[in-house]
């Protein structure tokens, strides 16, 4: 009893974290351009229509 309790409650967070998500207004990213390892200027904008995956990281 308590594991469907449990599995309708979770599937009921779900539901209501996609349709949120689903209505969510849609933001173009901030202008980014950084320099990559051989030397030359890259920028966000040249990238524009293929997938970008963007890590960032710290050392603390």
């Amino acid at each position: 009893m308590r594991r469907g309790l449990a599995l309708c409650v979770c599937s009921l967070l779900v539901l209501v974290a996609v349709s949120a998500a689903h209505g969510a207004e849609r933001k173009s990213a901030p202008p980014i351009a950084g320099t990559t390892l051989d030397g030359k200027r890259l920028a966000l904008r040249d990238l524009r229509g293929k997938p970008v995956v963007i890590n960032v990281w710290s050392s603390w």
